[in-house]
């Protein structure tokens, strides 16, 4: 009984941190309220995140097909340019934009003024980047 209690504890505290992040009309929402700029490039691939009503660019997301039909080598790329920081991962090719910025929220690699946390950005690199830097197979 006691863990069935840590456990609903648990998840309600999850529930609770978690910020709620939507995409629309090129504003990004955190729990209904309207923090940062966004426009999609290359044809839906590219999310670039700017601070709120400006060009000041905070971070970019990128699908990386890797120029082949096949998606198992898929993946997605977080670029923080300022900071000449990428993050790569396969497991992030099926998520989607909101749960990649609600991650960084979460990670408090980013918060709600759109700038960034260089410690929690170095951590987030280390537990998340795959360092794939050549995806396709050697024959």
């Amino acid at each position: 009984m006691k863990y069935l209690s840590f456990i609903i504890t648990l998840l309600a505290t999850l529930t609770l941190s978690a910020q709620e992040v939507k995409l629309k009309k090129e504003i990004i929402y955190v729990s209904d309220t309207p923090t940062f700029s966004f426009t999609k490039k290359a044809m839906g691939n590219e999310l670039c995140v700017y601070k709120l009503n400006t060009k000041e660019e905070i971070v970019t997301v990128i699908v990386d097909n890797n120029n082949t039909e096949s998606k198992v080598d898929d993946s997605k790329k977080i670029v923080f340019t300022q900071q000449k920081t990428t993050i790569e991962n396969k497991n992030f090719r099926s998520r989607t934009y909101e749960f990649l910025l609600s991650l960084l929220l979460e990670e408090k690699v980013i918060d709600l003024k759109g700038e960034i946390n260089l410690d929690n950005l170095i951590r987030f690199k280390a537990k998340y980047d795959e360092n794939n830097v050549n995806h396709t197979m050697m024959r």
